[in-house]
């Protein structure tokens, strides 16, 4: 009937959180599907580029590779062709890089199997989605890698 110093009643210890506030916040800052929302985030928010545009936002090319060989790398024109699939020009990302639009779902993808494994009752379809994730990204690769020589045989054209 007393507690344990004799002089008040017994109270049930209330539960402990699962993760304190500053503990959750930094689970969501250390999440991959918090860093693909921000590359998502980012292409939609910078402005698109125009169709022969060399750089974005006029910045220079900071493409290592090719400043150093002249030849271009297996993702070159992947940023500009993020951002124009981010503003739904998919004809124009596809001329920056085959594989924009593909990348951009992808991430997409993550992003939304990322925020459903966070929630009380997680989706099971998205559950599943996540299941056969590896095999995009494996075939992907392989198309990087295709895409690439494609480029250098110059069978598809290189961006500008």
């Amino acid at each position: 009937m007393f507690g344990v110093t004799g002089t008040a009643p017994a109270t049930k210890a209330l539960p402990a959180q699962k993760h304190p506030p500053a503990k959750a916040i930094a689970n969501i800052l250390t999440a991959d599907w918090f860093w693909a929302l921000c590359i998502l985030l980012g292409a939609i928010l910078v402005p698109s580029p125009v169709a022969n545009a060399t750089t974005v936002l006029g910045l220079p090319k900071l493409c290592i590779f090719r400043n150093i060989t002249g030849i271009s790398c297996p993702g070159c024109g992947m940023t500009r062709s993020l951002i124009a699939t981010g503003h739904g020009h998919v004809d124009t990302a596809i001329e920056f890089h085959p594989l924009g639009p593909f990348i951009f779902a992808l991430i997409a993808v993550c992003v939304l199997t990322g925020i459903n494994d966070t929630l009380p009752n997680p989706n099971r379809l998205l559950q599943r989605v996540k299941a056969f994730s590896r095999w995009p990204l494996l075939l992907c690769s392989a198309a990087f890698g295709v895409i690439w020589i494609l480029r250098i045989i110059h069978v598809i054209p290189t961006p500008p």
